[in-house]
């Protein structure tokens, strides 16, 4: 089977601060490579920026891209576009093609919107009479008709956006590659372009879309492709594929360099916390977690002075102003006999019922005993909750569902109607729903 877009054992490897002043080290560098002559400690700063990724996407479907950033992810759309060449495998893309990778890419900034429409539509393998003829209906969608006339390096990043996308998405495209345009511009816009995007879906269109928002990514693509450091680590189902992205985000927080233990030194001349992390269950620590695991919360932080009487308090919340949930140690009636050095706290919890999104923790402290707040951390340790679509609004709540069937004729007699329950994540049979 052919498909109009497909990546056979796709690698890409870039190079690591190999820079060249002048055109005779640019000559002499090039020599040495084709001599093989590259010296050990120069081949050693290279990086694989993707490594054997394949993938395929039949016409009229529509595949998301998604993982952590430095994921390989924005480079596999170059490379699907040709603005880059692979080191390994192949790139096959079958009929017209049209990327929209960079808002305002190909954009000349002292031509007029008009005239950009034409450059741009003719880039992207439009006729000049096609363009005329679509010309309306692209102004219209950008919303750009007061400015149509005026240089586009005057223009704000929506309108830009909107114009980019506007003319990509008129191309009437075979294959449409698309990379996190709908972050950009307002939330009518975002709309705008998702219905576009499903409507080219609808007549045919191969989409490939990378994004970090799983919504818009799940609302549009039923597959998606994770990556992680370059290599694929999961294809299939939409809903399965956020769950690999978390826990690939959650693995890139976890690694990332922090600085954390010196700005904690600075905030509190009392406390310094080390680390406060969760697990779900295995022994990596996650930012990532479903609504109905089981979680425990390990703080580890240092005391420079006892604290007789210590109150520990974690929050959670979504915003500065909003606080969710709330576990003191002082109401929950546990003081801590806090020593000077090292020490460690739990918390353990039998879930977190919450919708999905991204929240954050709040450490804070107190001397019961003198009444003084010697820590407090604001927003300063993220969460991403996924509730697996079974948000009841703020909460995730566990629910039943119950049928009472009609009273028929013959139950007049004084017969207690027919009734059945079921879970909500339970299929309900079909012959009782038609009664």
């Amino acid at each position: 089977m052919s498909y109009p877009a497909a990546a056979v054992h796709l690698s890409k490897r870039f190079r690591i601060g190999e820079a060249h002043d002048s055109l005779r080290d640019l000559l002499a560098a090039g020599f040495r490579r084709i001599l093989g002559r590259v010296e050990p400690e120069k081949e050693s700063t290279s990086f694989w920026a993707l490594r054997d990724v394949s993938f395929s996407v039949a016409q009229g479907d529509a595949l998301g891209i998604i993982g952590p950033n430095g994921a390989g992810k924005s480079t596999i759309l170059r490379l699907l576009a040709g603005i880059l060449h692979p080191d390994h495998g192949e790139v096959r893309i079958r009929g017209r093609l049209a990327a929209l990778i960079e808002v305002g890419a190909g954009f000349h900034g002292d031509l007029t919107g008009r005239e950009n429409i034409f450059l741009n539509g003719a880039i992207l393998g439009m006729s000049r009479a096609e363009i005329r003829a679509k010309l309306d209906d692209i102004v219209e969608f950008a919303g750009i008709e007061r400015f149509l006339d005026m240089p586009v390096k005057r223009y704000s990043s929506g309108m830009y956006a909107r114009l980019g996308f506007s003319i990509a998405a008129h191309v009437d495209p075979d294959v449409l590659l698309v990379d996190e345009v709908l972050s950009v511009g307002d939330a009518v816009f975002r709309l705008r372009c998702m219905e576009r995007m499903r409507a080219l879906v609808d007549a045919g269109t191969t989409l490939i879309f990378v994004t970090h928002n799983l919504d818009q990514m799940q609302a549009i693509c039923p597959r998606a492709l994770v990556l992680e450091s370059g290599t694929a680590v999961f294809e299939g189902p939409s809903r399965d594929a956020v769950g690999h992205y978390m826990q690939a985000v959650s693995r890139a927080y976890a690694d990332r360099p922090t600085d954390s233990d010196a700005k904690t030194a600075r905030e509190s001349s009392l406390v310094e916390v080390e680390h406060l992390r969760f697990f779900t269950g295995g022994d990596e620590p996650v930012v990532w977690m479903r609504s109905r695991d089981s979680v425990r919360a390990e703080l580890a932080f240092r005391l420079r002075r006892p604290v007789e009487r210590l109150v520990v308090e974690l929050n959670l919340r979504a915003s500065a102003g909003e606080n969710l949930l709330s576990f003191n140690s002082g109401r929950d009636d546990r003081e801590f006999h806090g020593m000077p050095g090292a020490q460690t706290l739990t918390l353990a919890l039998p879930s977190l019922p919450l919708s999905g999104g991204q929240y954050f923790w709040n450490i804070r402290m107190w001397d019961a005993q003198s009444g003084e707040t010697i820590l407090d951390t604001p927003l300063k340790y993220p969460m991403v909750i996924d509730d697996e679509g079974r948000a009841t609004g703020r909460l995730t709540i566990d629910r039943t569902w119950g049928f009472v069937s009609p009273v028929s004729k013959t139950d007049r007699g004084g017969m207690m109607p027919a009734t059945r329950s079921c879970a909500a994540t339970e299929d309900v049979d079909e012959d009782l729903l038609l009664r």
